[in-house]
């Protein structure tokens, strides 16, 4: 199913997208969110998460569904290290009637620098109880302390880690029913979505078993404003149409980024170029993404981010022969559903983003992955 309606496609269409919608302007000037001033800081906004993080996980315990289990396991990685991660089911997979289920695997944003896993769970609630999912929101190192690209190759051995462990007839982990050849997905939100579109590329290249059938990115960043090929630039308009856009400008892009300490010309960190040789010189990077599974996106209109989505779902269509769906939210900030989440356009969102990944399980049946 194409994106409806479709993405939009002159340049006079994608700069409308960034007129502030009237309920979101209504809400920013209601409740300003206090944490992102000209003062902010990398260590005041993680002393912020943290503050809030004893609060969300309460409440989230208060409002679990009586159909859904939460259990909370620690997988080690290369280094011993302790990963955490959450694992999200309805409770009746864990009967051994229960037929097979797909295997859907998130990471949560703040930027390489905050959050938590618990931030990806009422998504991962409702792909349990709309798709019978078997659902793991995960963590990572977070920046300063470990700066790129101690998060991708967290996310890279926890996706090797849940690959291996939905192999087993026996897992110490996932319910008997998880089986990844019925669905198996990677995405996320913001940093996260950074991360998913990096996976995909590295599940394809070191042939990840079993194999990604698809990915969906929100509101992530994918191109270096410094090396936008040519052949792209007059689209790559809102890191400066946006640059002073609420929740996330370009000040706030640079602070995290700078803590972060990314190479920008790396494709583990931005993955639109993957310096595929063939693409050397032709001012294209087709090559690049050729093979990847189907992706869902969504693309903020008033977010210094936007025309990453727009372009890369482009080429992926266009150029690739991936198939891709988008949903556009002309008017709204960089993940704005995260602080507002009772406007209706964020039920909306959500509603979107469990439709979305609903496409990409029915393109894994389609195709017979």
């Amino acid at each position: 199913m194409p994106s409806t309606p479709p993405p939009p496609s002159t340049v006079p269409e994608i700069l409308a997208t960034s007129e502030i919608d009237p309920s979101f302007a209504k809400a920013l000037e209601e409740s300003p969110p206090q944490s992102l001033g000209p003062d902010c800081t990398v260590a005041s906004l993680k002393q912020s998460s943290v503050a809030r993080r004893s609060s969300v996980q309460q409440s989230l315990a208060d409002t679990r569904p009586a159909d859904i289990t939460e259990t909370t396991h620690f997988i080690k990685l290369r280094d011993d290290f302790p990963s955490r991660i959450i694992l999200c089911h309805l409770t009746s997979a864990v009967a051994d009637t229960t037929p097979p289920r797909p295997l859907i695997l998130l990471f949560h944003g703040g930027g390489h620098c905050t959050g938590y896993p618990e931030l990806e769970l009422p998504l991962a609630r409702r792909l349990a109880q709309t798709h019978s999912a078997i659902v793991v929101s995960a963590s990572y190192r977070l920046a300063p302390h470990f700066p790129f690209p101690f998060s991708i190759c967290d996310a890279w051995e926890t996706l090797e880690f849940v690959a291996r462990e939905a192999r087993k007839a026996n897992s110490a982990v996932f319910p008997r029913c998880t089986d990844p050849r019925v669905g198996f997905l990677v995405g996320g939100s913001s940093a996260g979505a950074n991360l998913a579109a990096s996976l995909a590329h590295l599940a394809r290249d070191h042939n990840l078993h079993p194999k990604l059938t698809g990915h969906f990115l929100f509101a992530g960043t994918y191109i270096s404003d410094q090396h936008v090929p040519e052949k792209y630039r007059d689209r790559y308009l809102s890191s400066t149409q946006n640059r002073d856009a609420p929740l996330l400008n370009n000040a706030m892009v640079r602070l995290l980024r700078d803590a972060f300490q990314p190479d920008l010309t790396s494709k583990l960190y931005m993955s639109f170029d993957q310096h595929h040789p063939y693409d050397q010189g032709t001012g294209s990077v087709r090559h690049g993404h050729m093979g990847l599974p189907p992706v869902y996106f969504q693309v903020c209109g008033l977010d210094p981010s936007r025309d990453d989505g727009l372009i890369y779902e482009r080429v992926l269509r266009e150029e690739c022969d991936v198939p891709t769906r988008l949903d556009m939210y002309p008017g709204f900030a960089h993940c704005w559903w995260d602080v507002f989440p009772d406007l209706d356009m964020s039920r909306k969102r959500m509603k979107d983003a469990v439709e979305g990944v609903g496409w990409l399980l029915e393109a894994c049946k389609r195709e017979g992955r």
